[in-house]
Formats: C-alpha cells, structure tokens, sequence
C-alpha cells in the first residue's frame, strides 16, 4: 500500500520531460545548495550573537546523531532510488544508493527541530526561513527524481 501512495506522490510531484529548463534549474539550486544557507546563517551567528552558541552546539550533535542513524538506516535498509527503478524523471545526476532516508531531509529538518524545541518562540523568524529551506530542499530532491516522496 505505501509503495502505491509513495509512487502515485512521486508521479504526481515528479517533474515532467517538458519542464521549464529554468524551474528545472531553480529546482537543482534548492536540491544542491540551498542545504547550505542554515549552514552559512548559523555560522554568521556563532560570531554575531554569542549567545546563541549554545544552541548551535546543540544542532551539531543532533546532526551528527541524525546522520549517524540515517547510515547505519541505509546500510539496513536498501531502498533503490526512483530513476534505479526506471520511474519518473531524473534530472540531478545521482549514484544508485538507498534513497531512504534522504540526508539532505534529515540534515535541514534536525536544524528546524532543534531550534523549535528549544528557542521556538524567540527565533520565529529564523525557525520560518530554516522551515522554508527544508520545504525547498526536500521537494526539490524529488521534483528532480532522485528520491521518494516519503524518503
């Protein structure tokens, strides 16, 4: 049953071989570098607002448990990749490992829980830009066909 919903959302979310070239290319900007702009934010913050360390500090032993998890899920569990299953199309050039889970997903939505969980109501702002990000960052990969919608 999920492998029908995860596909019918893929075909459905899936760019199609007639896609504009430009949204395309938005589309590999959001998939390949977008990831980066909590990174750069963060650091910007570590030297603007040392108060604020604390919680990067935070972010990055979550990252570093999250992605630890996420390779050990990998290696566990092989889930071949839209375009390895002939699916869809790909436009974002990708080795054929496990699609699930999607690092960039796991990297983006552990900043965004971090920061709601612990300074949510006082970085509002920067919680929406992060949020954005990840949206962003997780359509894209599958808009291109490089991962499941539930990856």
């Amino acid at each position: 049953m999920w492998h029908n919903v995860n596909t019918q959302l893929f075909l459905l979310i899936n760019a199609s071989e007639q896609a504009s070239k430009t949204f395309v290319y938005f589309a590999v900007f959001c998939a390949n570098y977008l990831v980066y702009l909590p990174v750069i934010v963060l650091g910007i913050y570590w030297f603007l607002q040392p108060c604020s360390r604390q919680l990067i500090i935070k972010i990055a032993l979550s990252l570093a448990l999250a992605l630890l998890v996420t390779f050990i899920l990998r290696h566990l569990f092989y889930s071949p990749r839209p375009f390895a299953q002939n699916i869809g199309t790909n436009y974002l050039y990708h080795d054929k490992t496990s699609s699930f889970p999607s690092q960039h997903a796991v990297f983006v939505w552990t900043i965004c829980l971090v920061i709601c969980l612990n300074y949510g109501a006082k970085l509002k702002k920067l919680l929406l830009l992060f949020t954005v990000v990840a949206i962003l960052v997780c359509w894209s990969r599958v808009y291109l066909g490089v991962h499941w919608p539930l990856d």
